[in-house]
C-alpha cells in the first residue's frame, strides 16, 4: 500500500499527537488506513522505527491489532501488513430521548454489530430508569453473544447543557426529572462498566469522524436535530468543546422572528416550532396531528411533505430556511468545509434541509470564492448520536486524545 504525500499530510494533521499518545495515534491510523505496514506508519506519524516497533508489539500483545499478510514489495522483502482486530473490543452507545432510547453496539473498527430501540424516558424516575437502561444493555450484549470482558464501556448521550465533569444533565426542558442526577456514576454502578456522558450533537460529530466518511475535511460540523438543535464541531479531527464541553448550541443562537422580536433559533426551527406553526395556521387539524406529541406531529408533517402536500411542504421548508441561516453563521465562524445533518428529525425530512442549507451556503458563505462546503446526511442519520457515544468510549479508552473526556465513571 502506498500513501501519497498529500494524503499522508492530511492524515498526520488529523491525528496529531497533541493531547494524545503514540499508542493511540498508531491504533487510530491502523483503524483508519489499514491494512498498513510498520514502515508506512512510521513515515506517516514521524515516529522512529524503534518506537513504532514497540507500540505495534504492545498492540499485537493486547489483541487490538493483527497481522494480515504481506503487502507489495517496493524492492525488498514484502512488508507485513497490520489491521485492527474488529472483535477484540466493543462499546455500547445509548441515546437518551423522551420518546425513544436507542442502544447501539459497535466493534473496534466502528461497524455496528447490534441495534435496539425501546420506549423513551417519559416520566420514569431516574433511579428506576437507570436500572432499565442497565438491564437493556445486558440484554443487548447477551443477545449478541458478547462478553462484558470485551466491552470497553458505555457512552450515554443526551441533550445539553451537561456537566461532563460530574456526569450530570444541568437542565433540559425535555428531561426535567434528570436535572443534577449523577447519571454517569449511577449507570456505571448498575451495569458494571465504565460510562461516559456527552452531548448528543458532539457525539454525532464523533460518530461521523469514526465512520471515516469525512474524507479530508479539516473543519467539520455535524448539525443534530431531535427535539432541539445542536452542533458538534471538529477541527482537524479534534472536538471543539469550549470551556465546559457545552460548545455548539446552535439552537441557542439569537435571531429575530417575523414580528421583530429576539428569540432563539430552535424556537423557530426545531420540530416543536414546526408543529406550533401548523397549529397556529390550522394545518394541524387538516393533517391530523396528535395533540400531545410534538415530534410525532413533526413526523406526520414531514411524511406529508414527502408525499407532495403543499401545506406540509411549506412548513418544512420554512424550518429548513431558518436552520440554513444558523448553519451559515456556524460556517462563517469556523470556516467550515464540511457539514453533515444527523438526528431523528433529519431521518424523516433530511433532503429538504440538505437542499436549503446547500443553497444558502453556496450563495452567502463568506469565503465561498476560496472553497465550498460539502453538505450531506450523516451515515447513521437516526442513530448517529448513539454510534458516536460508543465511538467516544473506544476513542477515550483505547486511543485517548483531546477528543475524549477527562472524566469517566467506572
Amino acid at each position: 500500500m502506498k500513501i501519497e504525500h498529500e494524503e499522508a499530510s492530511v492524515v498526520r494533521q488529523r491525528v496529531s499527537l497533541a493531547g494524545g499518545t503514540s499508542r493511540g495515534l498508531v491504533l487510530d491510523l491502523i483503524r483508519t488506513l489499514g491494512p498498513i505496514s510498520r514502515v508506512e506508519l512510521a513515515e506517516t506519524t514521524g515516529l522512529t522505527q524503534a518506537t513504532m516497533s514497540t507500540v505495534v508489539r504492545q498492540l499485537l500483545g493486547e489483541g487490538l491489532v493483527i497481522e494480515t499478510g504481506r503487502g507489495e514489495s517496493t524492492g525488498g522483502k514484502p512488508p507485513v501488513m497490520l489491521d485492527v482486530n474488529p472483535d477484540a473490543r466493543f462499546a455500547v452507545g445509548v441515546q437518551l430521548g423522551r420518546e425513544s432510547i436507542t442502544y447501539v453496539v459497535i466493534n473496534l473498527s466502528g461497524s455496528i454489530v447490534g441495534r435496539t430501540r425501546t420506549t423513551g424516558i417519559g416520566s420514569t424516575e431516574p433511579s428506576e430508569m437507570v436500572q432499565r437502561l442497565a438491564a437493556e444493555v445486558d440484554r443487548t450484549l447477551d443477545g449478541l453473544g458478547i462478553e462484558k470482558a470485551s466491552v470497553v464501556g458505555v457512552g450515554v448521550v443526551a441533550p445539553g447543557p451537561l456537566d461532563v465533569g460530574r456526569g450530570m444533565i444541568l437542565h433540559s426542558p425535555h428531561l426535567v426529572a434528570w436535572l443534577d442526577v449523577p447519571i454517569r456514576s449511577m449507570l456505571s454502578d448498575a451495569v458494571g462498566l465504565p460510562v461516559i456522558l456527552d452531548n448528543d450533537a458532539t457525539a454525532a460529530a464523533i460518530g461521523d469522524f469514526w465512520s471515516g466518511k469525512l474524507d479530508d475535511a479539516v473543519a467539520h460540523a455535524t448539525v443534530y436535530m431531535g427535539t432541539g438543535i445542536g452542533a458538534g464541531v471538529l477541527i482537524d479531527g479534534i472536538v471543539f468543546r469550549g470551556s465546559s464541553s457545552n460548545a455548539g448550541e446552535l439552537g441557542q443562537v439569537v435571531v429575530t422572528d417575523a414580528d421583530g422580536r429576539l428569540t432563539y433559533l430552535e424556537e423557530l426551527a426545531d420540530p416543536g416550532a414546526v408543529v406550533r406553526r401548523a397549529r397556529a395556521t390550522g394545518e394541524a387539524t387538516r393533517l391530523g396531528l396528535p395533540d400531545d406529541d410534538d415530534f410525532g406531529g413533526f413526523r406526520v408533517i414531514a411524511t406529508a411533505a414527502a408525499r407532495g402536500d403543499a401545506g406540509a411542504t411549506a412548513l418544512i421548508e420554512e424550518s429548513a430556511e431558518l436552520l440554513a441561516s444558523g448553519v451559515l453563521t456556524l460556517a462563517n465562524l469556523f470556516d467550515l468545509d464540511s457539514v453533515s445533518l444527523a438526528g431523528p428529525a433529519f431521518a424523516v425530512a433530511g433532503p429538504t434541509y440538505v437542499r436549503a442549507i446547500t443553497r444558502r451556503l453556496d450563495e452567502d458563505f463568506f469565503v465561498r470564492t476560496k472553497h465550498g462546503i460539502r453538505v450531506r446526511l450523516s451515515t447513521d442519520v437516526s442513530d448517529a448520536a448513539a454510534v458516536g457515544g460508543a465511538a467516544l468510549v473506544l476513542q477515550t479508552e483505547l486511543a485517548p486524545r483531546t477528543m475524549g473526556l477527562s472524566a469517566v465513571a467506572g
